[in-house]
């Protein structure tokens, strides 16, 4: 694996320069800069705005009791776009640039979470002091299904420890 590591950072600078040279050979040397500067302002910029946004989209799934996983997804996102958009580099700022349009966003968050098992893990103790401990695991997630039809149970509950 380190291997690996060592070969794609060995690599990827590499290929990224030789793009530059490229570029800078067709449109020239000071535009090719001005570019490369350019998208690492306006990264950073996108960084920013789309990273408040997803802030306050958590803290709104928070205040109604929903766990924010999309918001919390979509802020690694963003982050990791930012900073491939600061690197220096037309690739990664492609890369970097996919990474903060929302659609596309969105649709690599779909892809990462395929196959996603869900786990838990849950305590509970009763009046009497009794612990109840298990886990569970659910390896492919069912969206919920709307029921057909409901019925209504109508009754009392009734706690004999609060007499």
């Amino acid at each position: 694996m380190l291997k690996v590591f060592f070969l794609l950072f060995l690599l990827i600078p590499l290929i990224e320069l030789y793009v530059l040279i490229q570029v800078g050979g067709v449109i020239g040397a000071l535009p090719t800069i001005l570019l490369t500067i350019t998208t690492a302002i306006v990264g950073v910029a996108l960084m920013r705005s789309q990273g408040v946004a997803t802030m306050q989209n958590a803290q709104a799934s928070m205040a109604v009791g929903e766990v924010p996983q999309l918001a919390l997804m979509e802020g690694v996102f963003i982050f990791l776009g930012g900073v491939l958009l600061f690197i220096p580099g037309l690739i990664s700022d492609a890369i970097g640039l996919l990474f903060l349009i929302p659609f596309v966003r969105r649709g690599l968050i779909r892809q990462s979470l395929k196959g996603y098992q869900a786990k838990g893990h849950f305590r509970y103790q009763n009046s009497q002091g009794d612990y109840f401990e298990g886990e569970w695991s659910e390896a492919n997630p069912k969206p919920h299904e709307k029921l057909q039809h409901h019925s209504v149970i109508e009754g009392e509950v009734e706690d004999k420890d609060r007499r």
